[in-house]
C-alpha cells in the first residue's frame, strides 16, 4: 500500500521525524455547500476521535465567519508516527469520504515547526 499523499508532504517538510509540527489545512467548499461540510466534519465524530489519539497534541476545525465555505483544521502531532497512525484510523477515512464532492479542490496544507526547533529544511 502506498504512503498517504498528506504523510508523503509533511515528511518532506519536517527536518526531524520525532519532533513535534502542525499542519494548518485551509478548506474550501463548493459555493454554498458550507453547511453540508459543518455538518459532515460534526456527524463524523472525527474531531473527537482525532482529540483522544495518543499522538494528537491538538486537534480542530474552525469556519470562517466572513467566508463560511471556508475552513481552517488546525492539528498538532507529537510526531510524524502520530500522524501516519491518524491517516490509518477508519474516523480519517470516513470523515473524508463523508467530505467527498463537497470540497472545491485539494486542501492548501502549511506545516509548521516550533520555532525552537532546529534543522529548518531548506526552501528548494
Amino acid at each position: 500500500m502506498s504512503e498517504h499523499p498528506v504523510l508523503t508532504f509533511v515528511r518532506a517538510k519536517v527536518a526531524d521525524a520525532s519532533q513535534p509540527f502542525t499542519i494548518i489545512a485551509d478548506l474550501e467548499a463548493q459555493p454554498g455547500r458550507g453547511d453540508a461540510v459543518a455538518a459532515a466534519i460534526a456527524s463524523s465524530g472525527a474531531i473527537e476521535l482525532t482529540r483522544s489519539e495518543s499522538g494528537c497534541v491538538a486537534y480542530d476545525v474552525s469556519r470562517d465567519v466572513d467566508a463560511p465555505d471556508r475552513f481552517v483544521a488546525y492539528e498538532c502531532w507529537r510526531d510524524l508516527a502520530a500522524l501516519e497512525s491518524h491517516l490509518a484510523t477508519r474516523h480519517f477515512a470516513a470523515v473524508g469520504a463523508a467530505l467527498e464532492g463537497l470540497l472545491a479542490g485539494a486542501p492548501k496544507v502549511r506545516v509548521l515547526v516550533p520555532a525552537s526547533a532546529t534543522g529548518v529544511p531548506e526552501r528548494a
